[in-house]
């Protein structure tokens, strides 16, 4: 498995473990990632028998106070990466002022600037089905952001950089919309921690909201190949003229 790392030295932070064993209740390991980068990270591993994905959301929001829990990475440890039932057992995350959350979402550049580079990413090639984490980032789709992140640190002058994440029309408008959100938010993290300036980086989805193909009706494997194309996240780079 191809884990997100980090130049980094780990440091045991100081949170009580609720539970010495997985038959006396939860357990969980806490940990702060001082990143290459000077952005502080953090990672949860949340090792008991009957551990959700409550768990570690709750140890990490423990941690952030009252800022919010932005995650970065999650992998369930116990159950193959296909199955739909599984809940993350390890955690990377951030903590963000509200401020910085909003500027995640950010929909337009700034002013009195232009596009200087943009890639339009096929999600096929980026995730597997209907997956939007980082570890179900396929190899063909983290050789493409490599690539696009060299061109990207090519240019001077940047202000901005959009990551818009886009689904096909197949399937409801609301879990359309969280899948886009979330291939856009795991693209997001990968370009950062691949050297890019965080605060420059805004990431939002659109669900089906913005198609570019011209196919039939109906959900038959002809029409989900002809949809392709509007399975994708683009990254537009902007800059000052």
């Amino acid at each position: 498995m191809n884990r997100l790392t980090f130049p980094a030295s780990l440091t045991a932070i100081a949170i009580v473990v609720a539970g010495c064993s997985a038959a006396s209740g939860p357990t969980f390991n806490a940990y702060s990632v001082d990143a290459s980068n000077g952005v502080r990270t953090y990672r949860v591993e949340c090792g008991g028998i009957f551990e959700t994905a409550a768990t570690c959301t709750k140890v990490a929001e423990r941690i952030c106070g009252n800022k919010s829990v932005q995650p970065i990475e999650k992998i369930d440890r116990l159950r193959d990466a296909s199955d739909a039932t599984a809940d993350p057992r390890t955690m990377d995350f951030k903590c963000e002022s509200a401020a910085g959350v909003q500027g995640a979402v950010k929909t337009a550049p700034p002013p009195d600037t232009k596009t200087i580079e943009s890639f339009a990413l096929q999600s096929d090639a980026l995730f597997a089905f209907d997956k939007s984490s980082l570890d179900s980032m396929l190899p063909a789709g983290k050789a493409d952001l490599d690539k696009a992140i060299e061109h990207i640190k090519t240019h001077e002058g940047v202000v901005d950089i959009a990551v818009v994440g886009h689904t096909d029309r197949i399937g409801s408008p609301a879990v359309n919309q969280r899948l886009s959100k979330a291939r856009a938010d795991t693209v997001r993290a990968y370009l950062i921690a691949h050297g890019l300036d965080e605060t420059l980086i805004h990431a939002r989805g659109v669900g089906s909201s913005e198609p570019i193909s011209d196919c039939p009706d109906g959900a038959a494997h002809a029409v989900i190949a002809c949809l392709q194309p509007d399975r994708r996240v683009l990254i537009t780079v902007h800059g000052r003229p």
